[in-house]
């Protein structure tokens, strides 16, 4: 929107959407605040899940993981997560204002949703759910696509394997871990192919014959009216 000089319409979309939220979270909160937080509760309490990326570091080095507060609380994990978060999205801001011509929405929602579940200390097997539609949309080379997503598939056998337990006949943790390094792995090389076409637009089979942005809405077909640096110098 700030490449397209259409902040207007990106403030009407934000407030709609904290609108939208206030009016279906809070008269849930106000009939049931403990139920309501729960949610909210736990993820700040809990440590890192086994399918995070900073629970494969400890199963891997013998790391003991960040020093947790005198009432057990993860905070310094908590504030390591958030903050890597934090600096892939300034990543994603770089990429989106430098590219040659501006990303497209899927291409950017992607990348935002996959940085936040690679450095979040919870990734459960739902949460996969959520790059689907949007690695559709912004990657649409099937076999890409059928891969990354069997990789995925795969690791439920040896996460439920891992649960069983060794003394249950289950998997060691490395070899779950192990797992989850490769889903990740195949993650990262899906970034790196948005990012690729992100920045070399003709290889874009989206935008092929005069196609911009189906899913932009207001940014379909829009002229950038803001340029930088390494927009202008290429």
């Amino acid at each position: 929107c700030i490449r397209a000089g259409k902040l207007r319409e990106w403030t009407y979309a934000a407030v709609a959407a904290a609108v939208t939220w206030i009016a279906i979270n809070v008269p849930i909160m106000v009939v049931s605040w403990h139920g309501w937080a729960e949610f909210f509760r736990l993820n700040s309490s809990r440590d890192a899940d086994p399918d995070s990326i900073y629970n494969v570091i400890k199963s891997f080095s013998g790391w003991k993981g960040f020093p947790t507060t005198s009432s057990g609380q993860p905070l310094i994990l908590n504030l390591v997560s958030v903050g890597l978060f934090l600096l892939i999205c300034a990543g994603i801001a770089y990429v989106a204002l430098t590219a040659p011509r501006r990303p497209r929405v899927a291409q950017l929602a992607f990348l935002v949703v996959a940085g936040f579940l690679l450095t979040n200390k919870v990734w459960s097997p739902q949460y996969s759910l959520w790059l689907v539609p949007l690695a559709a949309l912004a990657l649409p080379p099937t076999r890409i696509l059928l891969s990354w997503m069997a990789i995925d598939a795969v690791l439920w056998f040896p996460r439920m394997m891992y649960y069983l337990g060794e003394d249950h006949k289950g998997l060691p943790v490395q070899w779950f871990t192990g797992t989850v390094i490769v889903r990740d792995t195949a993650v990262v090389i899906l970034c790196v192919l948005i990012i690729r076409q992100i920045y070399r637009p003709e290889t874009d089979l989206v935008r092929r014959g005069g196609v911009d942005d189906p899913v932009g809405g207001v940014l379909d077909n829009a002229p950038d009216r803001v340029s930088w640096p390494r927009h202008a110098a290429s």
